[in-house]
């Protein structure tokens, strides 16, 4: 996926879609290229069911973020030269992972029942 760069980026950021400074502190710090990309998407007229699109895309983004971190973690705690103290790190950071992706996976709602 030739973009994902700067999906990961948009992930990684502070950007807030509905925020203009939010927006614009986000774009300042896109290469020219990318800025164009960005501005592109923003431009394009959103079919009538973007909303569900746009939160399943985010959503899948997402889980694809996390699992990725969690392969990471779970590859990094195999190692042997590891303090202690990076073990538990670790261990944490598998269990904050698991548990966010966890979330992500419930159906809308869920959580409030």
């Amino acid at each position: 996926m030739p973009d994902a760069d700067i999906l990961m980026r948009i992930l990684e950021s502070d950007f807030r879609a509905g925020d203009a400074a939010s927006l614009n502190a986000f774009m300042v710090t896109l290469s020219p290229a990318d800025e164009r990309l960005v501005s592109s998407w923003l431009l394009q007229r959103m079919p009538p069911n973007a909303g569900a699109m746009v939160e399943e895309w985010w959503l899948g983004i997402r889980q694809a973020v996390l699992r990725r971190q969690l392969s990471v973690a779970t590859n990094q705690i195999k190692l042997s030269e590891l303090s202690t103290g990076d073990i538990i790190n670790l261990q944490k950071q598998i269990l904050d992972l698991q548990e966010q992706l966890h979330e992500l996976s419930q159906p809308a709602g869920a959580a409030d029942n």
